[in-house]
C-alpha cells in the first residue's frame, strides 16, 4: 500500500499524489475488485428514519434532523 498517509495533503500538493493506492497479486486481482465494489455499494446505502422519515447514510446512527437512535427503533 502507498500513500496512505497522504490523503490529509489534498490541496497541498496535486490530487493524484494524494490517493492511496493497493496493489496485489495479478491472481487476486478479481477478489480485490469484487471486494472494493461491494465496500462501495455499502457506502452509499441509507436508512430511512422510523420517526421523521428522513434519508440518513448508512454511516449515520442517529438521524440528522431529528437525533432519533437507530439502535432504538
Amino acid at each position: 500500500m502507498r500513500g496512505l498517509s497522504r490523503p490529509g495533503l489534498a490541496g497541498g500538493i496535486p490530487i493524484p499524489d494524494a490517493e492511496v493506492q493497493l496493489f496485489v497479486k495479478e491472481e487476486q486481482a478479481d477478489a480485490a475488485t469484487a471486494l472494493l465494489a461491494a465496500a462501495d455499494a455499502r457506502a452509499h446505502l441509507e436508512w430511512v428514519c422510523p420517526a421523521c422519515h428522513e434519508r440518513n447514510p448508512a454511516s449515520f446512527e442517529t438521524c440528522w434532523k431529528c437525533q432519533h437512535d437507530l439502535a432504538g427503533a
